[in-house]
């Protein structure tokens, strides 16, 4: 993960609530493709997920993920999604306590953004989006029978902070200093990486009831 950033405070989405949006990006730093591929037999059943393992040799293998889940959902998207990709959380600084949590669920990752062009192996080109074959998160299309989402090495996906449900709830909260911080693997879907003490990044604010501002020093 990146570092959580672009926060703001937005009160017109929910009527009543006062929300903490912000930008989140994961991105690929390995060395090969992240994909992860849905399948089901017909339209009434769900999808069962597999992650895709490639191998220096070019081939690959599928790594049953039982408690990962997908699901088509309109948000503004309307696009299959995977379950809990990424969390969100909301802490006070002064006792660890969580007073929030990420309101979005559902994660259509791909290559939208280029993150680090140097690594080995990262195509100059989008390889996972929506005009890929087959396009990643069979956009407009609830009937489908087989998912593909991805992220080439080198690549990002970002969720900008106005996209659907990319905020925290921070209704009533007193002014005071908090940390957001922004975790993908987190809800134990058991994805497989080659390193996996990168997957979380922080920022402490200062939040008050009109702004909210990142702490220095």
């Amino acid at each position: 993960m990146a570092p959580p950033t672009n926060l703001t405070l937005d009160e017109s989405t929910v009527p009543g609530h006062t929300l903490l949006r912000y930008s989140a990006l994961i991105a690929n730093i390995g060395a090969g493709p992240f994909e992860i591929d849905g399948e089901r037999p017909n339209t009434t059943s769900s999808m069962s997920v597999h992650q895709r393992i490639y191998t220096d040799t070019g081939g690959s293998s599928l790594v049953y993920l039982p408690n990962a889940t997908m699901f088509f959902a309109g948000d503004g998207h309307n696009h299959w999604h995977l379950g809990d990709l990424e969390l969100g959380t909301l802490t006070r600084l002064d006792n660890g306590s969580q007073v929030g949590s990420l309101a979005k669920h559902g994660f259509c990752f791909s290559d939208n953004v280029m993150y680090d062009s140097s690594l080995p192996g990262a195509p100059n080109s989008a390889h996972y989006s929506k005009g890929s074959s087959p396009p990643a998160c069979a956009p407009k299309n609830q009937a489908a029978l087989s998912v593909v989402e991805g992220l080439s090495v080198g690549w990002g996906d970002l969720y900008s902070n106005s996209t659907a449900f990319q905020y925290i709830d921070v209704t009533g909260l007193k002014n005071g200093h908090y940390r957001l911080t922004d975790t993908v693997n987190a809800a134990q879907l058991g994805l497989i990486e080659s390193n996996g003490t990168n997957d979380s990044r922080y920022v402490d604010i200062n939040l008050k009831t009109k702004s909210v501002s990142v702490r220095r020093g």
